[in-house]
């Protein structure tokens, strides 16, 4: 549970200002894009512990450890009650700029 609580943190620390307006009336949309971005931060954070333990991955490994981690994230937060949108996708939640 405490690795969906920090992914959803960062989640929603690199929505913009609007989106974090949307979250805080109850709007439940992630774009994807700030969701791969959380889990690119949080996958980073995992190699550097490693590496201070002194393993090593190769370049392969550490590629599809990435496309794996964001993936695995993606389902948490979708379990957690979030859904996430494609970039391209139109989001049903209101825009906070729009209704001004």
């Amino acid at each position: 549970m405490r690795r969906v609580s920090i992914a959803m943190a960062f989640a929603i620390l690199s929505l913009p200002a609007a989106g974090r307006a949307a979250f805080a009336d109850e709007c439940r949309q992630l774009s994807e894009s700030n969701v791969k971005i959380a889990s690119m931060r949080q996958y980073a954070d995992i190699l550097t512990s490693a590496a201070r333990n002194g393993w090593t991955y190769a370049p392969a490994a550490i590629d599809s450890g990435s496309k794996r981690h964001f993936e695995e994230m993606k389902l948490q937060l979708i379990a957690a009650g979030f859904e996430v949108v494609p970039v391209s996708a139109r989001p049903r939640c209101p825009d906070e700029v729009a209704s001004k």
